[in-house]
């Protein structure tokens, strides 16, 4: 168990930068892409970042959580400022109904710096706009042993919420954010990567009977909008998942998981 002086431990009603930094970058995703920082919170979170190698820069504990949890953080804390609350103080920040007590600051992983090969089996995200959703498809994606997930103005991956819901896939799925999605497009035609348009469209070829041997680029949609008809006619596939006939969608984190399950059956 971590040992600490009773007088370290900060107590309600004390300003102070570190909560405030923590709190600041809870909330601002330009403050996050600024500092190349972001906040998270619980234990099975904050430990699965240091496990992925995830550099922390700061860890806040409660005293409770400090007598439950400092043992599994001592290994990791060479180099990181630790901070001791009082537990009345974890509401104060929090982004959850149930605090556990355990708070950090942390560097942002390193992004994918190449884009897709042939042989890839891979996910476009287009103008996703639910954090929770793409959360979910992270940890689809790592499930499922995705070679990489490639994000097109979509919302913030250090969002509260993504963070949460990747459920430390975000740590170690391989994933880049792109600007350019016509350079993005004609790199994969010249590496003879097939992209697919994921799309609710009764004449396109169900999911099923597609091929997914010599690898693709699965391409979903905004969660209102869908896909841009002008991107859907540049790609060189259109793939749908077959419905009931009074079913006109499907969430984007389902539909997506549907997809990356059937890729994954190629591998």
């Amino acid at each position: 168990m971590l040992k600490f002086d009773a007088d370290a431990v900060l107590q309600p009603g004390v300003q102070n930068r570190t909560l405030q930094r923590f709190a600041h970058l809870n909330r601002s995703r330009t403050y996050r892409e600024r500092s190349g920082q972001f906040a998270m919170e619980g234990y099975r979170l904050v430990l699965d970042a240091a496990e992925s190698g995830v550099r922390l820069n700061t860890l806040i504990l409660t005293e409770s959580a400090a007598c439950h949890y400092g043992d599994a953080f001592a290994p990791y804390l060479k180099g990181v400022q630790t901070l001791l609350i009082a537990d009345g103080l974890a509401k104060t920040i929090s982004d959850t109904e149930t605090a556990q007590g355990v708070f950090a600051v942390a560097q942002m992983p390193r992004e994918m710096q190449t884009l897709p090969q042939q042989g890839h089996r891979c996910m476009l995200l287009h103008c996703l706009q639910d954090p929770s959703n793409l959360g979910a498809i992270l940890r689809t994606a790592e499930a499922l042993g995705t070679d990489g997930v490639y994000l097109y103005h979509c919302c913030d991956l250090y969002n509260p919420k993504a963070i949460r819901s990747s459920m430390g896939a975000l740590f170690r799925i391989p994933f880049s954010r792109i600007t350019d999605i016509s350079l993005f497009l004609t790199h994969c035609q010249e590496h003879s990567l097939p992209t697919c348009a994921a799309v609710v469209d009764r004449d396109a070829l169900p999911l099923k009977q597609y091929d997914f041997s010599d690898g693709a680029v699965v391409c979903i949609g905004n969660e209102g909008n869908g896909l841009p008809a002008e991107f859907v006619s540049e790609c060189t596939q259109k793939l749908t998942i077959p419905m009931a006939p009074a079913a006109n969608s499907l969430n984007a984190a389902m539909a997506a998981g549907l997809f990356l399950w059937e890729m994954s059956r190629f591998h």
